[in-house]
């Protein structure tokens, strides 16, 4: 049985189109963001993270046209799968920044979530239940927790599958009784599990936290204040982003 229901019509724009007031001197940086992992996808606080990024010197930035053609990319370009798998389809861009969690880690894992009360230990038990996760092409939404629900037996053809699109939309499903089990980054599950009276059931295998990569054209004094600007930013400044995510460190800070 597959059942797949999303809990939001997310109005997803992968870019939006907002005008970019250009730096003296300075042509506009387009950006885009990946939302695989979640994020709030709305024009005021995807402006909200590039007025934050501007007031931290990383200014003359405006997200990539919708209209643009598929093989258009941005110059600016977020990421939220580890470095490793993204970079192979990014050759002409390097790395400026990487995500760190909400505990400071650059690694992060996925985390199973179900309500303590049920005393639950072991993942078979969760068999022909409803299931929450982010979506497919999710690292810690999906991905890495399907390899441990797939080892105790579940599928979809076991359970039934919620694919809501972010975190706080995956755990919210177990917290409204929408689901019975939800899928969430770790950082994330850590914190929402105690005051809510859930428990964690499993962890998966850690990955590498992804970050953002410019386009080798951009200059290297350009790079270098876009790169410290993403550490200043606060977190309520990029909601925009996966909510796991604590903040960002230069790439020579995470060597």
């Amino acid at each position: 049985m597959r059942v797949v229901i999303f809990a939001f019509v997310l109005m997803v724009f992968s870019s939006w189109s907002i005008a970019c007031e250009s730096a003296a001197g300075e042509s506009c940086l387009t950006v885009d963001i990946n939302h695989d992992d979640g994020g709030k996808t709305s024009e005021r606080h995807g402006q909200k993270m590039l007025d934050a990024l501007a007031r931290e010197g990383c200014d003359a930035l405006s997200y990539i046209d919708s209209s643009a053609s598929e093989t258009t990319k941005a110059q600016l370009v977020f990421e939220s799968a580890p470095i490793s798998e993204v970079s192979p389809s990014l050759p002409e861009y390097r790395l400026i920044a990487r995500a760190k969690t909400l505990e400071g880690e650059l690694t992060v894992r996925g985390a199973v979530l179900v309500y303590a009360a049920r005393g639950i230990t072991d993942l078979s038990h969760l068999k022909g239940e409803w299931i929450s996760f982010i979506g497919k092409d999710s690292w810690t939404g999906y991905r890495l927790p399907i390899k441990v629900l797939n080892e105790a037996g579940i599928d979809e053809t076991t359970n039934e599958f919620y694919f809501v699109g972010n975190h706080v939309g995956s755990v919210s499903a177990l917290l409204h009784k929408d689901v019975l089990v939800a899928v969430v980054a770790e950082p994330l599950a850590k914190r929402w599990a105690e005051p809510n009276e859930l428990a964690i059931v499993a962890v998966t295998d850690e990955v590498e936290t992804g970050g953002w990569w410019l386009h080798n054209s951009v200059s290297s004094d350009r790079a270098q204040r876009c790169a410290q600007a993403l550490t200043q930013i606060e977190r309520p400044e990029f909601k925009s982003l996966p909510a796991w995510i604590g903040g960002f460190v230069t790439v020579e800070e995470s060597q």
